[in-house]
């Protein structure tokens, strides 16, 4: 295959064209007299991690105010505990501090057991010294969705944030707070460190277009090919830079007609489909209905839709904002979309296929989800980020499933026993009926598995009546099955993990979700 002239996707970072207006705003926060602590954020292909590498690039010269940077992809080898993270993160520094300060390199590669405290070291002598290190941890959503690392490591992070030698930037498709998953994790105070109004990276604009051109002297662009370069595209990368390989591919030099742009963004289409299949799963269903509604009437007013779903749409180049309406549909998107099965196409083509059925089982489940109302907060978000993680990170969803379980016990017992104190009354007909082994329960709450006991019986699973004022049987049962799929998540390794069988887990959850909804609502 020919080489393309500006490279997309692929082993290597390829180099950063446009994006000075970023650049320069990430630079200036970082070497101004108090650094900042940045979080980039924006959707995948958009080039968070061309500006990130950049970035590095620069702040490595000479004269430079950090003597070491540190660019360390998350996205891969992910860690999955704490400690793994730490370690990591010693090798990290060790690696970038090998030129500038070669001892200390040399005593964060060789520590053994507390990689917090050794780095905790180097950066006090680091301060000392007055210097500083940039870590720029990239893919920052991967660490945060496996719901495994816990509020302990971030708050030693953010104990290593506050020293001065140390600067962080991190890069994710949304903002850090969005991803968390773990309700206590929350609770840091590590995610108030970072300046509150994230760098936005998405489609490019007028000037990035024209750095993006003026390396492609041998072609110029009228201001009709222009135009419908920018209705192909809204300026998102990988489309625009796809339809300008298209161009050069033509092999003609000159002046490019608005024709030739046409047919040049016809035949981009092939190489560009996967990304847009990409950008158009990633979006929630009510984002899809909302570009749906663009294309049907041509603009749409931002009045009374969400900001975050006008800006899903606008930061992946989807539709165009002017004038505060929703407009200009992508014309890539709009072609794609019309390949695609929509609410009135047959169900054969919607799970005729076993590959078709884990793809848009997806969105039925988050547009079952998307019905319940009174739903709590911190379930919704388990339930959504489980819906991400399928079909793709089948496991990923089951080790987070415990989680899930849990949350819904404390629901049950904030509408039922508030006081986690097992009503006298309740434990009289239950030793009656039941036998002495209830006895435990008057002075010990119950925890891990007796839990279910304890629900079993509120719900008349013994030989007593029910003594539950809301939570019926169905859900005992329903929240039974689930705690049993989360106690398997805790012990997955090397087991292999179905997507079928993770989208019913995901089901119950969500059916356990509307049950507790209506039975225990969050007020």
């Amino acid at each position: 295959m020919p080489e393309r002239r500006f490279p997309i996707l692929g082993t290597t970072v390829p180099p950063m064209l446009g994006r000075a207006a970023i650049l320069q705003k990430m630079t200036g926060a970082l070497t101004k007299a108090t650094p900042d602590h940045l979080q980039v954020v924006g959707p995948r292909f958009a080039g968070k991690t061309v500006i990130l590498h950049e970035l590095a690039a620069r702040l490595r010269q000479a004269g430079s105010t950090y003597s070491a940077v540190l660019v360390w992809d998350l996205g891969h080898q992910t860690p999955e505990t704490d400690a793994l993270f730490m370690q990591r993160l010693a090798r990290e520094l060790s690696a970038a501090l090998k030129a500038s300060h070669p001892d200390y390199a040399d005593h964060l590669r060789n520590t053994q057991d507390n990689h917090y405290q050794d780095i905790a070291e180097v950066l006090n002598a680091l301060k000392d010294e007055s210097a500083k290190v940039l870590a720029i941890m990239d893919g920052f959503d991967k660490p945060l969705s496996n719901g495994q690392l816990t509020r302990n490591l971030w708050d030693q992070l953010r104990e290593l944030a506050h020293k001065s030698s140390l600067r962080l930037v991190t890069a994710s498709r949304r903002t850090l707070r969005d991803l968390i998953r773990h309700p206590d994790a929350q609770t840091s105070d590590f995610w108030n460190i970072f300046e509150p109004n994230p760098v936005r990276v998405g489609c490019f604009d007028e000037n990035d277009l024209t750095a993006v051109l003026a390396t492609m002297p041998e072609q110029q662009l009228a201001a009709g090919a222009q135009t419908e370069l920018w209705n192909a595209s809204n300026g998102f990368p990988v489309l625009m830079l796809g339809v300008l390989n298209a161009v050069c591919e033509m092999g003609t030099t000159g002046a490019v007609s608005p024709e030739a742009m046409k047919a040049a963004c016809d035949s981009a289409f092939p190489a560009v489909r996967d990304e847009l299949d990409a950008l158009w799963i990633d979006c929630p269903p009510c984002c899809q209905d909302l570009i749906r509604r663009v294309l049907d009437e041509g603009s749409v007013a931002r009045t009374g839709i969400a900001a975050a779903d006008a800006e899903t749409l606008i930061e992946r180049g989807f539709v165009h904002a002017a004038a505060n309406k929703l407009q200009s549909p992508s014309r890539l998107l709009g072609r794609y979309l019309e390949e695609q099965p929509n609410e009135g196409s047959a169900l054969v083509r919607l799970f005729g296929t076993a590959d078709a059925f884990q793809k848009n089982l997806r969105g039925v489940l988050e547009r079952r989800l998307g019905q319940l109302n009174g739903i709590d907060s911190a379930l919704k978000r388990y339930l959504e980020r489980g819906t991400e993680d399928l079909p793709d990170h089948p496991e990923v969803f089951l080790s987070n499933v415990r989680g899930i379980a849990n949350q819904a016990f404390e629901l049950i017992w904030k509408g039922e026993v508030p006081d986690k104190r097992i009503p006298s009354e309740w434990m009289a007909i239950w030793k009656r009926n039941e036998g002495d082994w209830v006895n435990q329960w008057e002075t010990t709450f119950p925890d891990g598995g007796q839990r279910l006991r304890l629900l079993d019986l509120m719900t008349g699973g013994g030989i007593s009546a029910p003594c539950a004022k809301r939570v019926t049987r169905g859900t005992y049962f329903l929240i039974n099955a689930v705690h049993a799929f989360g106690n398997f998540g805790q012990h997955l390794k090397g087991v292999p993990i179905d997507a079928g069988a993770a989208y019913a887990v995901l089901h119950l959850c969500v059916e356990l979700a509307a049950a507790l909804a209506r039975e225990v609502p969050d007020r």
